[in-house]
């Protein structure tokens, strides 16, 4: 009968640690998503963003709603800057769009800032032309070297389309800084999500990027 009992007391403390790990890993998975941005809320804050983002291309140049229609796939990071991936860090978050539906996000790392670009805060629309060019987005993400270039958006002037490689960037100035900013240290990397939404009111390890 103590040998029973006993055995009994000890089940009930291994199933209550089993509990008890689990919870605790799953609370983890929680603290990680949320670290990381991908809440439901953020996800819906970013998209909302994204598409201001987009029209404020569109408002200041009406030709680039041609370029993103006829593009394979893009994506619009509505702020890049020092600070805009939280306390130590530089660049931005995104939403990638195929068909004019968001299928996942990107972030950019600044791994050397332009010496035309360091210390702004900005808008970007990177532009993929092709299926290649988009692949090599997901397939391990694109960095940006020194030849790399984007086109500033200005009113009143029509943004030619600069793809290299079957890839344009475009970007949209809060303050003031010369066109032809340089790319050099830019990093993307792609997300697929699931949890991206259209905006409301609105009808795998360490992968080696690319180079641009």
């Amino acid at each position: 009968m103590k040998l029973a009992t006993v055995a009994s007391s000890c089940s009930l403390k291994i199933f209550s640690g089993l509990i008890l790990a689990g919870g605790l890993a799953l609370s983890g998975c929680s603290s990680g998503e949320a670290a990381n941005g991908n809440t439901p809320t953020d996800n819906q804050t970013l998209s909302n963003r994204a598409q201001t983002g987009l029209d404020r291309f569109t408002s200041v140049d009406a030709s680039l709603k041609q370029v993103t229609d006829n593009a394979y796939a893009y994506a619009v990071l509505p702020e890049v800057g020092e600070a805009a991936l939280g306390v130590g860090g530089a660049g931005g978050r995104g939403v990638v769009y195929r068909n004019g539906q968001p299928i996942g996000t990107v972030t950019l790392n600044l791994v050397s800032v332009g010496p035309q670009i360091g210390g702004q805060s900005y808008s970007e629309l990177v532009v993929f032309q092709n299926q290649s060019a988009f692949d090599r987005l997901q397939q391990g993400g694109i960095t940006f070297g020194a030849e790399a270039s984007a086109t500033i958006v200005k009113a009143g002037a029509a943004a030619a389309d600069r793809f290299t490689k079957g890839v344009a960037v475009y970007i949209l100035p809060r303050g003031g800084f010369e066109a032809g900013a340089s790319l050099n240290g830019q990093k993307l990397m792609f997300q697929q999500n699931q949890n991206i939404s259209q905006p409301s009111g609105s009808n795998n390890g360490n992968p080696t990027t690319q180079p641009y």
